[in-house]
């Protein structure tokens, strides 16, 4: 065997192990064959020295991404995963798309507009932007609403290419205010970011082969969220003091841990088949936000209010984990019950070259 044949042999290691059983040898033999250029050399050469190309790759990781978070058509076990990486990410962009539409009533309510709210502390005072450019710099976050409408009507790539001006203004401040900073260097900003590039590419489990989401219901949750979430969250913490120590993955943490025990409710009066993707989907989301909560305890050690603020984040974590685990539990058990092999896999679609 080739140190070619080796190399490309590992990348389809991405493919579902079943899958490379049937077709593995079927896709080596084509691939080797699109390398041999005629000349013995030049093919002894690539054979020695020569790696897949980067589109080889990216077809090998697009059809493992359809194969193990399959459509409609997929072994059971592939839809579930499919479905629930669906589910979290449209539960996770609608999170975004709320919170940037309600957060222009904070700004409203930071500049003064809002008169019958009491007048913001001023070291919450807005530094108007100095010039055009950082004003479209600053809007560039509300391109999630627009992001997550793209995705629930279907549109998974302008989905992404819209997300992406949301992401790189905050990759570039990111790393900028981190290197120009004084202070000490701070987690959350990376963990955030990092959340919403693991978000970007969730969006590919939208593939050809999904079934489509129903668009009423996910167009509606927005209004409703705002609603339910913003709105009365905004107004307690204008008027409350105590509650500005809610920072952003405190939270995740409250509506993950009340959405779980809502499904939880919901889940002793339905079959677990039913309700195993949107139980993955919240499991997911758990993994994720403790995962986030966690990283960001670190950034309270220089802050005033580090014991307290340490104690309500180690509280929000043993609450999600409180809930998070059972909930795992019973969509692992689910998940094994279901067969993890189709009757018959379809055939590779990679593009050889």
């Amino acid at each position: 065997m080739s140190r070619l044949e080796e190399r490309y042999r590992l990348i389809l290691r991405l493919l579902p192990a079943d899958y490379r059983q049937e077709w593995e040898d079927d896709m080596v033999a084509a691939f080797l064959e699109s390398m041999d250029t005629g000349d013995p050399e030049t093919t002894a050469y690539a054979a020695d020295y020569g790696r897949p190309s980067m589109s080889e790759v990216a077809s090998i990781v697009s059809l493992a991404v359809r194969l193990r978070l399959g459509g409609a058509d997929a072994p059971p076990r592939s839809y579930a995963w499919g479905q629930a990486v669906r589910l979290a990410t449209l539960m996770a962009m609608l999170t975004h798309a709320v919170m940037v539409t309600a957060s222009i009533a904070v700004t409203l309510w930071l500049s003064g507009k809002i008169a019958w709210l009491p007048t913001p502390p001023s070291e919450w005072a807005i530094t108007p932007p100095s010039s055009i450019w950082h004003t479209a710099w600053n809007l560039a976050g509300y391109a999630w609403l627009p992001a997550y409408i793209a995705l629930v009507l279907g549109h998974r790539r302008v989905a992404q290419a819209v997300a992406l001006l949301a992401i790189v203004p905050t990759t570039i401040t990111t790393v900028v205010e981190q290197a120009t900073s004084d202070g000490p260097l701070t987690v959350s900003p990376w963990a955030m970011l990092v959340v919403d590039i693991a978000l970007l590419l969730a969006m590919t489990a939208f593939h050809h082969g999904a079934p489509p989401m129903p668009r009423r219901p996910w167009l509606l949750a927005l209004p409703i969220g705002i609603l339910l979430v913003p709105v009365p969250l905004f107004t307690i913490q204008a008027t409350t003091p105590a509650l500005r120590l809610l920072d952003w993955p405190g939270l995740s943490c409250a509506v993950v841990s009340v959405a779980m025990v809502i499904h939880l409710t919901a889940h002793a009066t339905r079959r677990p088949s039913r309700t195993l993707p949107w139980s993955l989907a919240l499991t997911l989301l758990a993994v994720t936000t403790l995962a986030q909560r966690t990283a960001t305890l670190p950034d309270y050690r220089h802050q005033a209010q580090h014991a307290t603020l340490t104690t309500i984040a180690s509280v929000q974590a043993i609450a999600v984990l409180t809930v998070g685990v059972p909930l795992a539990v019973l969509a692992i058990r689910a998940l094994r019950r279901l067969p993890p092999i189709p009757a018959a896999a379809p055939g590779p679609t990679t593009s050889t070259e």
